[in-house]
Order: structure tokens, then sequence, then C-alpha cells
């Protein structure tokens, strides 16, 4: 008898599909043989989306006759599926105004009361239930959050059910998750026979990832065109500052992807890109195998690909039964697709035909209307629809170890499409092997590179600001393209600090991190190689960059509409403090805490002159006193 599973991410924003669990989805589908479902978001949006569901799965023959509207038979789905929106919102708040946005509802006794049904059921917590439920946890920062979708999850559970908890965060500080939820994770990776209990040898962890439960979901993963997997797994390095030791403390020097790819090619159509997410891969005995084996998959240097054709592979699974769920809702989505593409008189058509066999909405969806309106669709996805050839990369998105590059390894890398090539610039101490590594790529004709600069861990602000500044140089020297990542060091698993990241290094103060935050703020987190741009941002010279460390922040984020008048009134006072002056007033600028009773208690006039510049915000009501 299948079981019902619920896969569940947290509603966090993040990049990368949860592929841990698309493998549990592919075990419990099609190894058991059971129903799966996966939802990201708000679980009390879920609790009524399920329960919404009960009352669409309403047969029409069910209904009294008084209550159907004139001359139809069309149960719930139909009538009332598009106005999906309303009546989730209608079960979660009972707010009865909600039903005025869906036609030929309200009057209805019979269709009211069982919506106020659904309504007193979500009250009372009462929602259909799962078998086994697996919540996924990311960074330990997220803690918080998936902590509460764990606990919100058990409403969603059977009697002798079971919630299982794993990923990142479950494994880095175990305790506190059950401390919190009273369920003990798992820890690591899902890479041996009896994980979760089962009887069978299956290793999940080398299943492929089902990728058709992203179609489930209304979330849209930045990186969901990609083959997300491991050609290695763990890291022979033991930095104090990663976590890799404890999520993978096995070295595996080649973990084999062609198979996995295959099958996804086959069942849901081929990836652009090829992400790969090992830790440490030029540790590896076997890299010349890895390199092999990247190339016979399609990502040797030059390759390109052909995107899929959706709708045909959506239609085939759908005919092999495979996910229905997610099958609907894809056509769906690619009938809407579709209709903006056609010309008014033939989108129009479409439309039509789409309403007349009730398939304008997922709800009142069914396979078998899709089938039939296939013959007039096809036609339309071929012509309309065109797919042209598309380069596709190589991502190694952990970084590579510029301590392990050498001419041969970097001569096998240039054999793939390699874009961008990732490596780690953690220590200034580490400026020799790091500048040897990027003139490596540049011999070998890799151009587009980024890097990870970490800060905030035992480096000064001048550390962090000569690494940057290195690559600067070396983009002009090369004529490369470096983009740097600066990345905040924060203990994940140091119970003062994963929840709240407010961490501060040695060298570092509040003001100093907030400073680095507001000049990455306008580039999305990364560092260019323009030259200009740079000084701009960091300055010229170290020492300007340690100015704009202590300059307010509203000036750092609007440096062009302050620095000839707010900003050059700033400097003036604040260099004009003497020195035991000034280190009062670094020492309380170093909090980052400007509210006026605090500043009012500063005895020094001087000083607070300058420390009122700091409450500037940034829509600029300016303080009578500057």
């Amino acid at each position: 008898m299948s079981r019902r599973v619920l896969l569940i991410e947290p509603n966090y924003k993040n990049k990368y599909i949860p592929s841990n669990l698309m493998k549990l989805a592919t075990y419990f589908r099609c190894v058991c043989g059971d129903d799966v479902r996966f939802f990201k978001g708000d679980l009390k949006i879920f609790g009524a989306q399920l329960l919404l569901e009960k009352f669409f799965a309403t047969d029409c023959d069910d209904v009294p006759l008084l209550f159907r509207p004139p001359e139809d038979k069309s149960e719930p789905a139909k009538l009332f599926g598009r106005h999906e929106k309303f009546l989730i919102d209608y079960i979660r708040t009972g707010k009865k105004s909600l039903l005025d946005n869906v036609p030929n509802l309200r009057g209805n006794f019979f269709y009211e009361e069982f919506l106020a049904d659904m309504h007193a059921r979500f009250k009372c917590k009462e929602f259909p239930t799962f078998d086994i439920i697996c919540v996924n946890s990311l960074f330990t920062f997220y803690f918080d959050e998936t902590v509460d979708t764990i606990n919100h999850a058990k409403k969603f559970l059977s009697r002798g059910g079971k919630i299982f908890v794993g990923g990142v965060a479950a494994t880095l500080v175990p305790k506190f998750f059950e401390q919190e939820t009273g369920i003990k994770p798992h820890i690591g990776l899902l890479d041996k026979p009896d994980d979760l209990g089962k009887n069978d040898d299956t290793i999940i962890d080398t299943l492929p990832p089902d990728y058709s439960i992203l179609d489930e979901i209304d979330y849209k993963y930045p990186a969901a065109d990609a083959y997300l997997t491991y050609t290695t797994r763990g890291c022979i390095r033991k930095c104090s500052f990663c976590a890799v030791s404890k999520l993978e403390p096995q070295y595996k020097d080649h973990v084999k992807i062609f198979e996995q790819l295959k099958h996804t090619d086959e069942l849901f159509g081929a990836k652009r890109n090829l992400l790969l997410m090992d830790n440490n891969v030029l540790a590896s005995n076997k890299f010349d195998e890895v390199i092999d084996e990247i190339i016979a998959c399609g990502f040797g240097k030059g390759a390109n690909y052909l995107p899929p054709d959706e709708y045909s592979i959506t239609l085939k699974n759908l005919r092999a039964g495979f996910n229905e769920r997610a099958c609907l809702r894809k056509i769906i989505s690619l009938y809407d697709a579709l209709e903006k593409k056609l010309p008014e008189n033939l989108a129009g058509e479409f439309y039509l035909k789409r309403e007349e066999n009730f398939l304008l909405c997922v709800p009142s969806a069914t396979k078998e209307k899709i089938f039939e309106l296939d013959e007039f669709v096809r036609p339309l996805f071929e012509k309309y629809f065109r797919r042209n050839k598309l380069a596709r990369y190589v991502d190694f998105n952990q970084g590579l170890d510029a301590r392990l590059l050498d001419e041969h390894k970097m001569s096998r890398l240039a054999e793939l499409n390699i874009r961008p090539m990732r490596i780690a610039f953690d220590h200034i101490e580490q400026r020799e092997i790091y500048e040897r590594a990027i003139r490596l790529a540049a011999k070998y004709g890799v151009r587009d590179l980024s890097n990870y600069i970490l800060y905030n861990f035992n480096d000064t602000p001048e550390d962090f600001y000569t690494r940057l500044k290195i690559n600067i140089d070396l983009c002009e020297e090369l004529d490369v393209a470096i983009y740097s990542f600066p990345m905040k060091y924060c203990p994940i698993d140091d119970p003062k600090y994963f929840r709240t990241r407010e961490y501060i290094g040695r060298y570092w103060n509040r003001k100093f991190i907030r400073a680095i935050q507001a000049i990455i703020n306008a580039t999305k987190g990364k560092v260019g190689r323009g030259r200009n741009f740079f000084e701009k941002a960091f300055g010229k010279t170290f020492d300007e960059f340690r100015e704009l460390l202590w300059m307010p922040e509203t000036f750092i984020i609007y440096r062009l509409k302050y620095e000839d008048t707010l900003t050059a009134d700033w400097h003036e006072k604040f260099f004009a403090l003497d020195d035991d002056e000034r280190i009062a007033a670094e020492n309380f600028i170093a909090a980052n805490k400007f509210s006026d009773e605090d500043i009012a208690e500063i005895s020094s006039e001087k000083i607070r002159g300058v420390l009122k510049f700091y409450t500037v915000r940034r829509k600029s009501w300016l303080p009578a006193e500057i």
C-alpha cells in the first residue's frame, strides 16, 4: 500500500535546487511506489490549499440538483477553479467578502457551507495528513525559520507517521534542532543502506534527482536549469572556518555522474549547465577520470545544446502517469506562455478551446482533456516556441584549491567549457599561490574567473582591501575578468552567533561590517574588474578605504548626492578631532548605534557634531544641528 509522503523546504530564499529532497522524491516515488508531494513556502497557505483540494474533488453527483447552477453538472473545480486564490484566502481567514470575487458562489447554500466547513477545519488545524514528512535545512542562520517549519509540519503528520529532518544546518547543530522540535535529525549524507530506517539497500545519495517536483511549487530557483551534482565528495583540508569536514567527512575521489545525467535527460530533458558542488576536486587522485567524464557528458570546450521540447516531455510523463500533479501544473503554465506568443486571432481561438475543455487553470485541468487538445496545440508549440542552440557551461561552484593547481590540471580544466573558474582567496598569506593560479588560468585561455574573499575572520580590513585590489591589478595585466564575492565569516555552529550572524572578528567592528555591506549593496554582492568603479567604491588607497569604513552609511550609499556637501562637512569635522577625541568618537561609531539620546550623553561638543552626521537617513531629513 502506497504511503503519502510530503517533502518540505522552508520558506527561505535560495538559489539552488534542493537536490537532497529531489533524490528522496526519486526514492519514495520510484523505489517505494509512494505518492510524493513537494512544498516550499508558507505552510499555512499549504494547509488551506490541501483543504481546498478536498472541496474541488467533490463529485458533481454528490451535489444536490437544487444547488447546481442551471443546466450545469460540473464539479466545483470546473466552476470555481479559476478563483483559487480567493478561496484559499477565505479558508484561511473566513472573510466572506472574499467570496464576492467568485462568480456563482454567493447565495449557493451547499457550496458556501462546504467552504465554511473547510475554514472551520483550518482553524482547528484538521488538515489532510501524510505518513512520512521530510524537512530540509540549509544555512544555520535560517535556524529559527526551519524550526518553525518543522513544528508546523507536525500538524500534517498522520497518526503513527514519521518526520525526518536533515540537510546542512541539521548536521551542523543537531542538538539544537532536537531541543526545539523534539526530533533527532539525520546527520550527514544519505549514503548508507539503512538511512531513514528503511529496509532495502538503496543508497539515496546516488539516485538521480526528480526534477518534476520543482513544477509543483510557485517558487522559481534561479539555477533550476542546471544539473546539480558532485564528481567528488569531501575535502582534504580541515580549515577552521569551513563546515565541509562535518558535512562530508570522508573524501571520495570520484562520484560518477554520467548515468545520473543520462537519466535526467531521458525523463526531464537536458539541462543547460553543469553545477558541480565539489568541495575540492583538485585533490582527487582520479582527476583525469573526472574531467574525461565531464567531457563525455557534453561539457567540453565549445559545448552547446538545444533546449528540450518541454511540452512533449511533460506530455510524455503525463501519459506515463509520472507525477501527474506536477505535469498538470507544467502544462497549464506552458499553455499560458504559448498564448502570449500567439497572434491575436489565434490566441483568442486557443483561449476558447482551453475554456471549453476546462484547461484555463490547474484545479479543473484533466489529463484526458489535455490529450484531446494535443492535436490542436502541438503544431502551435512547434511553430511559436522556437528553440535555439545555447552555450552550456561547467561551474565548480564551491571553488578550486589554488594550492593544488598545476600545469597539468589547468590544461585539463581548459578542456572544459568552464565559466566562471572560481578560486578562493581566503588569506593574504596565499597571495603568491593565488596569483600563480590566476596566471595559469590566463595562460590556458580561461578568462572568466571568480573568487570568494573571506573577511571578518583572522584578516584585517587592510588584508581585505589588498586582496580586492590584487584582482583589479590582475585583470588589467592579464586581460581577464575576475568577479570577487566578499563573504563575511560567521561561526556556523556557535550557539552565540549562528542564529544572528552578529559575530565580529578581532580586527573588525559593527560599523566596518555595515560599511562593506553598504559598498557592495549596489552590485548585488560582487566586485567587478573596472578600476574606476573599484577606486570609487573602495578607494584608491587603503587610507581612503579606511576613511570609507568610518563614513556615515548614508553617505556611502548615496555617494554622489552628498560628497560635495554633507560628506565634505563630515570629513572636515571628523579629521579635526584630536587623538583622544578621535578614539572616543571611533569607540562610539564602532557600535553602529546612533540614537539621539546616546549622542546627547557625549560631553564633547566636537564629538557630538561629528556623530550627528550618522543620524542622516537615506531619504534625508537633516538634523538642525548640522
